[in-house]
This record gives C-alpha cells, sequence and structure tokens, in this order.
C-alpha cells in the first residue's frame, strides 16, 4: 500500500469545499471561552497597547527585509530570558538519560508530550537551536501570546486546513531549521499521553530528517489547561537520541509502517516522560511505579538556593553563547572570537609561564602556516586541551586552532562559553559521530587547522598511550591533508584525572614532528578496509609515542 491520498468524488469535493472556510477567515473569528471570566479576561487584554505596536513593528521588519534575521535575533535574545525564568520561578532541568546533546547542526524535527500552554518555552530551554514550533490558530488570536508566538518564530496550523502548515514546516527544514510539533495535537486533559498523530514522521521521512523526542515533566502543575495564572513548581525536560529514517522511501512507504514507527515514537516519549528511557532491564524492575517515579521530593531552602547560585551561573553561560549566535548572524562571528583567542591565548601562555612551565618544540617548524592540517597529539590530561590550543596561537606560526572537544565539556557552564568562543566543537564519544565528522571536513576544506585526540580519552601519562582510533586517519585520507603529530609530556601531573585543582610548578614539554604522509598512497582513492585503517592509525600513534620526552631526564 502506498501513501497516497484516495480520490474524491465531485460531490465530496464540493461539500468540503462549501463547509471549510479558509484559514484567513477563520483568524478574524473571536475567541470563545466556556468560563464566563476567562471570557471577560478575553475581551480586556484585547485593548492591550502591546499587540497592535508589535504588529507595527513586525510590518516595518517585513517592509525592511529583515524578518529572517531579526525572527533569529529575537530567539537568541528569548534564550537567555526563558531559561533565566524557567530556573528561576520553576527550578528547571534539562536531562539528557543517554548523555547526548541536542544535535549540533543540520535541520530536524523535535517531538514532545503537551501538558501546558507554556511546554514550547521548556523544550526551547533544552536545547541549543532555534526551534520553530507549529500552533494552532487559537494562540495567535490570543491577545500578548500571539505577540509572543510570532517573534519567536512560530507558525499556524489550521486544523481544517493543514497544507499551508505543513509546507510551512518544509519550507523551514529546507533553511536548515528546526521544527517543534506536538504529535497529540493538543494539551492532554488528565496528564495521560495521548495516540500520535502521524504527521511529524511523514514529515521527517520526506524531508529524511531525524526526530529527537522529548518529553516534560511537571508543566501541568505550571500552567494547568484552562487556568490564566502560572504557579511555582519544578519542570524537568528529558531529552532523547534523535531517531533516523534514512532506510525509509516516503513514496514507497505503508500508512501502516507510519503507524508502526508513530508508536514507537510515542512510546519513546512516554519512556522519557516515565524516565525509563536508557535505563537497563535490571534498572527499570527496580524504579517501581509511575507514581513513585513522579513522586515530589519535600522542598528544601538550601537546595533551593544552590540552584539558584548554579542558575547565575548557567545565566553567564547563555548570554555569552546568545551573543556569539548574534554575531553570526551579522557574519562577524569570527572576527570576534580569533582576537578573543589570540588574547586568551597569550593569557594562558604567560601565565602557565609562571606557574606551570612549558616547552614547546618545532611548532614552526612542521606546523603549516597557511592551508589546512589535522593535528594529532597524545592526551594525557583534561589541562591538554587548554594548553595546546593556546601554544599553537601563542607561538609561531600563530595559528587558529579548532578543537573536536568531547560533549561533556558543553554541558558544563562557562566552559562551555569557553570552548565554544575558542572553536571547539562537540564530538560523541563511542559511536560515530557523523554530522561532527562532515564539520569538520567543512573546515578542513576550507583550509583550517584542526586538532582531534586520536586515542579518544586521557591515557594513564607516563608515555602509555592507547590504541588510536582510525576516524583522523579516515579524515586525513578523505580530506587530503597532512597529519601533524604532537606528543605531550608531563600534562598528567599538571592536572591528574579526576582532579579538582591544577598543581603549580609542574611543568609539560609539547613537540611537534615531521607531517605524517603514509596515508597520502589513498588520496583521491576508495577509502582503505578497516584493517589498513588500523595499521595506519598505529604507525601514526608510533610517530607521536616517539616525540615524548619520558626517558629523557634533561630537555
Amino acid at each position: 500500500m502506498q501513501l497516497e491520498k484516495p480520490e474524491k468524488k465531485g460531490y465530496e469535493i464540493a461539500k468540503e469545499i462549501e463547509q471549510r472556510k479558509s484559514t484567513d477567515d477563520r483568524m478574524q473569528e473571536e475567541l470563545k471561552y466556556e468560563k464566563r471570566h476567562q471570557d471577560w479576561t478575553y475581551k480586556l487584554m484585547k485593548f492591550n497597547p502591546i499587540d497592535p505596536l508589535n504588529e507595527l513593528y513586525r510590518y516595518i521588519i517585513k517592509r525592511l527585509e529583515l524578518k529572517p534575521i531579526e525572527g533569529r535575533l529575537q530567539w537568541w535574545a528569548a534564550y537567555v530570558y526563558i531559561k533565566w525564568a524557567a530556573r528561576t520561578f520553576w527550578n528547571f532541568k534539562a536531562i539528557y538519560p543517554k548523555g547526548n546533546m541536542f544535535p549540533e547542526w543540520g535541520p530536524g524535527i523535535l517531538v514532545g508530550n503537551h501538558e501546558s500552554h507554556i511546554d514550547p518555552f521548556f523544550y526551547g530551554a533544552a536545547c541549543h537551536r532555534r526551534i520553530r514550533y507549529m500552533s494552532k490558530l487559537d494562540n495567535f488570536k490570543t491577545p500578548l501570546v500571539k505577540t509572543l508566538f510570532n517573534n519567536l518564530g512560530a507558525f499556524k496550523i489550521d486544523r481544517e486546513n493543514t497544507e499551508r502548515g505543513w509546507e510551512k514546516a518544509k519550507e523551514i527544514i529546507r533553511g536548515g531549521e528546526w521544527v517543534g510539533i506536538f504529535a497529540e495535537g493538543t494539551r492532554s486533559k488528565d496528564g495521560t499521553l495521548g495516540e500520535f498523530k502521524t504527521g511529524a514522521v511523514r514529515l521527517a521521512i520526506e524531508m529524511q530528517v531525524p526526530i529527537v523526542p522529548m518529553a516534560v515533566v511537571g508543566s501541568k502543575n505550571a500552567l494547568p489547561k484552562g487556568n490564566l495564572v502560572m504557579k511555582p513548581t519544578q519542570v524537568i525536560v528529558r531529552v532523547g537520541d534523535p531517531i533516523y529514517y534514512n532506510d525509509y522511501d516516503f513514496n514507497t512507504i505503508s500508512f501502516e509502517e507510519i503507524r508502526r514507527l508513530t508508536d514507537e515514537l510515542r512510546n519513546i516519549i512516554w519512556e522519557l516522560r516515565e524516565n525509563l528511557y536508557g535505563r537497563e532491564e535490571e534498572e527499570e524492575l527496580s524504579i517501581g511505579s509511575p507514581e513513585e517515579i513522579e513522586k515530589k521530593p519535600k522542598f528544601n531552602f538550601m537546595t533551593y538556593l544552590k540552584d539558584q547560585a548554579k542558575g547565575v551561573v548557567n545565566l553567564i553561560d547563555d548570554v555569552w553563547y546568545s551573543i556569539l549566535r548574534s554575531l553570526e548572524e551579522f557574519g562577524v562571528r569570527e572576527q570576534f572570537q580569533k582576537p578573543m583567542q589570540c588574547f586568551s591565548g597569550d593569557l594562558v601562555c604567560n601565565l602557565s609561564d609562571l606557574m606551570m612551565p612549558y616547552k614547546v618544540i618545532d611548532f614552526e617548524k612542521y606546523i603549516p602556516a597557511e592551508g589546512a592540517a589535522l593535528i594529532c597529539p597524545s592526551h594525557n590530561s583534561e589541562w591538554d586541551v587548554g594548553i595546546l590550543a593556546a601554544s599553537i596561537i601563542h607561538h609561531p606560526p600563530r595559528r587558529v586552532a579548532y578543537q573536536m572537544a568531547k560533549q561533556s565539556l558543553f554541558k558544563i557552564p562557562i566552559v562551555n562559553a569557553w570552548v565554544r568562543n575558542h572553536h571547539a566543537f562537540p564530538l560523541k564519544r563511542g559511536e560515530h559521530d557523523v554530522d561532527a565528522f562532515n564539520y569538520a571536513k567543512g573546515l578542513l576544506n576550507n583550509g583550517e587547522v584542526i586538532i582531534t585526540y586520536p586515542e579518544g580519552t586521557t591515557n594513564l601519562g607516563g608515555g602509555q598511550l592507547l590504541e588510536g582510533h582510525t576516524g583522523p586517519m579516515r579524515l586525513a585520507i578523505e580530506t587530503q591533508i597532512p597529519i601533524i603529530p604532537i606528543g605531550i609530556t608531563g600534562t598528567e601531573n599538571i592536572y591528574p584525572k579526576r582532579a579538582k585543582m591544577l598543581s603549580f610548578y609542574k611543568g609539560c614539554i609539547m613537540k611537534a614532528g615531521p607531517p605524517f604522509m603514509e596515508h597520502q598512497k589513498y588520496w583521491g582513492k576508495p577509502m582503505p578496509d578497516y584493517e589498513e585503517l588500523k595499521r595506519l592509525t598505529a604507525n601514526m600513534m608510533d610517530q607521536i609515542r616517539d616525540l615524548l620526552f619520558y626517558d629523557t631526564p634533561y630537555v
């Protein structure tokens, strides 16, 4: 069975046209509330001055052809104040059960359960991408709400005439952005998870983009359905891993298969909501009933104060990230980041020379002054990430180096702002991160320098290198660039594993070696098999090992 609309008879079409009003006509209709006080409040709020002023503002923005960039700037401003409000008033927390962040690149679809009018704001606070939500017409007729929704890029879906809404969703995805969809179609009245409509999965298959499942817990208490006053409570959002539909063809898939995939998506979101997602079977058996899962801890004032203190740190991080993304809209992010990285590189190196003396050898000789290169160092300590990048920009040839960094660093407030400001980008460890790999390829094709640690994690120190992963070798072959090996000696003494403070007056040495070029014979040819990649990687690791100084008492 192919996914096709059944043909309609002439009288059915005529009846449908007769019964269906246009979306524009329905937008002119007044909202009606069952409760008298809500209807009275609605009529009173219609005369607020904010909505007409915002309509004038949006008209001017449209006339000046600034709508796309203004919309993104609005989002990144809201990224700060909405996350602040969520943490302050609802002790908001975003949880990633499998440890993986929201996708860093490319378009996609966010699908979550729907408990409250303010769910979109909590979902938006749980990720670092702009989300454009599909929303019913009533939200664009509600005073003040329509101003917020229009400014943050939400778009209309007419439940009686959905074609325009879905076409808008496709347009957004083609533009590289994310669409937010509540697959239940409406808010839950009693807290249960309703049946999912198939539209989100159909859209994902047609556009060949992933779906990120999310679940919000507690928002129904923050603003219950039918209420106008928000209440203090805790709200949590759990974020699942992306679901890919690359193996399905929209032109041949059956409706039954789409229904099955939709039910699977609903089950994942149910597991996220019930805190079962990502747990082993044994752990699931020990969790207990949903009632126990929902059991709320008693309020603790000291815990609340600690959470608010963490919120201040998060606010600083959010502001910095928002600034970076806003500068990106004007095309000047790189012009801002490079001098910042030069300044911090000089600062880190000068301070390190005073308290944690370091030495670089042959950087100017082997790191190219221009053009792409893949720098592969040994990895003894988390301190490698800071001192190596700082040294590369502080010492000739003074290159800005991008770094593949484990994604856990991007979850730590302030650290996230720091590494992003210094051209680091997240890498999922323990799995093939195709998106990060493709992003790195783009940078290398543009002539940039990338640092990647082939061991994948810190070793035990003392020259005991771990087996290297083949990813860097694949990357160097595909982009046809040299690999610059660097041996790092002694950083495990400056910042040992699980340490909380740097150890002063411990030194380190970073030595660059001749470019590794054994992989050059595969440039422009089919990728060698895994065993050959392992052999090439092992030879590269041997070259890195030869650059260490653990067996040399004096240098």
